[in-house]
């Protein structure tokens, strides 16, 4: 009797995607400071991991229990099992992004910013000794001090870009912000 591995793969996946989610959902965010403006991830976050996930649950569905009769039903659903690692391998992608987006734990007030690194470390350092923003080939935003240190921002959380732009425009202040530029 041979065993059909790729239905215990989509299992797996499913299994994996499920259990992601609810230990990524169930870590607790720390209590906002008074006056600290914080990164959160925001609702393109809910809505992609919502949408790869149901999407990836239906065509799984699809795929272990109703099945093709189409004379090429084998190929559609050989077709439906690689959908189905696409948006699950996605989806796992989009909510390990969204554990990072949430564990930086990354607040400012003032010229004061803290985050918490990849590696546990907690750190503080004053926005006025940034010396540049670098943007990553996948999107994150780095922000580069005097001493090495970089503070990684998630783009798509929320406040990213009001954070960014205080920075860009501490490092750049001879230039007219767009707003000065419009008008």
């Amino acid at each position: 009797m041979e065993i059909d591995w790729t239905r215990h793969i989509v299992i797996g996946l499913l299994s994996a995607l499920v259990v992601f989610a609810i230990t990524t959902w169930g870590n607790k965010s720390p209590t906002d400071r008074r006056g600290w403006r914080s990164l959160k991830p925001g609702a393109m976050y809910a809505v992609a991991i919502c949408g790869g996930a149901l999407l990836t649950l239906f065509m799984a569905y699809i795929w272990l229990f109703v099945g093709s009769s189409r004379p090429d039903g084998k190929s559609q659903m050989t077709i439906l099992f690689w959908l189905i690692m696409a948006f699950g391998c996605g989806t796992m992608i989009t909510i390990f992004q969204y554990g990072q987006a949430r564990g930086s734990m990354m607040r400012w007030r003032g010229n004061a910013l803290y985050w918490r690194g990849k590696d546990g470390t907690e750190y503080t350092r004053d926005l006025g000794d940034a010396v540049g923003l670098r943007q990553d080939l996948l999107g994150p935003v780095f922000i580069v001090f005097g001493d090495g240190a970089e503070a990684r921002i998630d783009p798509y959380s929320d406040n990213a870009l009001l954070l960014i732009r205080n920075v860009a425009d501490r490092l750049n202040p001879d230039e007219d912000s767009p707003e000065d530029r419009d008008g």
